[in-house]
């Protein structure tokens, strides 16, 4: 799948990314605050204004009880400030503070115990895991998700599964121990062990055997053919030639397929991928091949659609000398395309009560921060891939692509796993963050008294160095890796 590469070229997605990032950047971010304004409220404290973005308000109303609600013109995050705040991090105004009366004491951040300090700065962070749960619960319980049998359907070469002696048709049950029963299992594993060893347990051929493999770093790419970097061993799933559609004259029709049928078989040779269409029809050199697929008919004793095997023969047209891939190979010389190129397509749609769609939402989320926490170590360690990097820009063309390809229901899909990177970074020990004001907490715990005010400041300063300094990098690493200039 090709993309526009040039500024121009980006503007009509990015203007679709525009809408998906200010909804999931907006969804997100009030709930972060929300947490900490419904926490701060519970003990007390006055809260002055409650912001969506930064800069100067667009609308804007005060609360009955003071708190001014506003949505700022920079929809790049958000702020809670309370009574005694300096600014919008929650710095305390030191002057205001010590001359405050005993009514202000009462109502002043800056004022209530450490405790509840603290759990008034997780308020922001544990929402955000709330809002994903809910959210990935919900669409658990509600559409279900497709599944994909844990059998290896193609192997990339030179990458650590063929080489490791993986087959394709292997089923894999397996890794370090823990059951596998999809292929999604597989994809989890493997996602957060580069560098680690993995011993997968297969049955092939009847037999099962172990096989020790280690994952790394191999370029993809994503849906939509963005070239990403992730932890891999190089397989794939098994993915049966389901016919999406038939050229009128082509040697499909004349042979007897059509749209939705699954070929299984060419020339007896079974088919995993749409490649083991393309090698077949090549190693017919042009002679007819027989193609065995399976067709839905209605059966009227059952009163329902029902699977029947049928074997066409085909003889290809076109140039089998070309070198075009493999769905392009099988619709020049055969005349019918795959549903979705290079997907899964033998999923079974999977759907989930109440207790199992938590239960897998929670190990959705647990995966998330596992992956993020993997990936942070492997750039502080020089393993990593800076580049992967995204900052605005690059939240607003996923959010586009994902709106405009798979539509609203993955936008909110898409808006949990933003929750749980929100949630997550937001507890780094960075001044500024609010990871930051727990580890002065922590400090102010074990000293007895807080940390001085120049301290306080020159640690604020450098995380916000750090926090902006990240913002520029990775909208820099956007703009590069989307060629806009």
């Amino acid at each position: 799948m090709e993309y526009p590469t040039t500024f121009l070229g980006w503007a009509g997605l990015i203007g679709f990314g525009g809408l998906g990032f200010v909804f999931t950047i907006t969804l997100v971010v009030f709930v972060h605050e929300l947490g900490h304004f419904l926490a701060a409220r519970y003990f007390g404290v006055k809260v002055e204004s409650f912001s969506i973005g930064f800069g100067r308000a667009l609308a804007g109303f005060t609360d009955r009880y003071g708190t001014y609600w506003k949505v700022g013109w920079l929809p790049l995050g958000g702020y809670v400030k309370f009574w005694g705040d300096e600014g919008v991090s929650s710095t305390p105004d030191h002057e205001k503070i010590d001359r405050a009366s005993a009514a202000e004491r009462a109502g002043s951040f800056h004022h209530k115990a450490l405790w509840k300090k603290a759990i008034i700065a997780l308020g922001g962070p544990v929402a955000n895991f709330i809002l994903a749960l809910v959210i990935l619960t919900g669409l658990f319980w509600i559409y279900g998700t497709s599944v994909v049998t844990a059998q290896i359907g193609a192997l990339a070469k030179g990458l650590p599964a063929e080489l490791a002696g993986f087959k394709v048709g292997d089923t894999v049950l397996a890794i370090d121990g823990s059951p596998v029963t999809e292929f999604q299992d597989i994809i989890t594993s493997v996602g957060v062990s580069q560098g680690q060893q993995l011993i997968f347990r297969v049955r092939r051929d009847g037999k099962v055997i172990d096989i020790p493999v280690t994952p790394q770093q191999i370029e993809k790419e994503d849906p939509f053919g963005n070239k990403i970097k992730d932890a891999g061993i190089g397989v794939r799933p098994v993915i049966p030639g389901k016919v999406s559609t038939v050229a009128p004259g082509s040697a499909a029709e004349r042979a007897g397929l059509k749209a939705d049928d699954i070929v299984v078989a060419v020339d007896k040779a079974p088919v995993f991928t749409w490649k083991d269409i393309a090698a077949g029809l090549r190693a017919a050199n042009g002679g007819p091949v027989k193609v065995t697929f399976y067709r839905d008919e209605f059966d009227p004793k059952l009163k329902r659609n029902k699977a029947k095997k049928s074997e066409v023969t085909l003889t290809p047209a076109g140039p089998l000398t070309s070198t075009a891939d493999s769905d392009r190979f099988v619709e020049e010389v055969a005349g019918f395309t795959a549903t979705v190129p290079g997907a899964p397509e033998s999923e079974t749609l999977v759907r989930f009560g109440p207790l199992e769609a938590a239960s897998r939402a929670a190990g959705t989320v647990w995966f998330i921060v596992v992956k993020t926490l993997s990936f942070i170590g492997q750039l502080l360690t020089g393993t990593g891939d800076y580049q992967q990097l995204s900052g605005p820009i690059g939240i607003a063309q996923v959010s586009g692509q994902v709106l405009v390809f798979f539509g609203v229901v993955a936008l909110i899909n898409l808006a949990a796993v933003l929750s749980v990177s929100i949630g997550l970074l937001n507890l780094f020990p960075i001044p500024m963050l609010d990871g930051g004001h727990l580890l002065y907490y922590g400090i102010e715990a074990v000293r007895g008294r807080p940390l001085g005010e120049r301290a306080q400041e020159l640690g604020f300063r450098i995380g916000f160095a750090l926090v902006v300094g990240l913002m520029l990098f990775a909208t820099w690493n956007d703009i590069t890796k989307f060629k806009l200039f």
